[in-house]
């Protein structure tokens, strides 16, 4: 089984390992998926990779938010 590859920092995926990433099957990602993200080409085989930060904004992953709490209401008399 292969891992996701890191270079200067950014960790990059295979077809593969994107699908199960997004949850969706390789014959899904091909078809539906790959055309919105940016192919990147590493290492001497030129294997295809796909960069995690591209796939994390296209599944919409971004950090939470810290929650306010409102203050309680004042009740006046």
């Amino acid at each position: 089984m292969s891992m996701p590859m890191t270079e200067n920092g950014e960790t990059y995926y295979t077809a593969a390992e994107a699908s199960k990433f997004l949850g969706v099957s390789r014959d899904t990602f091909y078809r539906s998926v790959r055309d919105r993200l940016q192919a990147y080409q590493l290492g001497v085989l030129k294997r295809t990779y796909y960069k995690l930060s591209d796939l994390q904004a296209l599944k919409g992953v971004r950090p939470v938010e810290p929650e306010q709490k409102d203050e309680p209401e004042q009740k006046e008399d």
